[in-house]
């Protein structure tokens, strides 16, 4: 009887070790597509800032030759 438990106990362990180790390996991933992400979203918020700043300027210079 206690052979059998420490067995299962055994294999329960084994188990425990490697989800602890999956989930390691996808706290890392999950950190790097972070880092990814992050950069993807500042290259456009660089993207449109400059894109409203060209159609504020555009805006500006054809309402002045519409004026004249």
């Amino acid at each position: 009887m206690n052979d059998e438990l420490f067995l299962a106990l055994g294999r329960l362990e084994g188990k425990m070790d490697s989800i602890i180790t999956t989930m390691a390996v996808h706290a890392e991933e999950l950190q790097r597509l972070e880092g990814r992400i992050r950069t993807l979203e500042q290259s456009r918020s660089y993207f449109l800032g400059a894109a409203a700043i060209a159609g504020a300027a555009a805006s500006f210079v054809i309402s002045y030759f519409i004026k004249s």
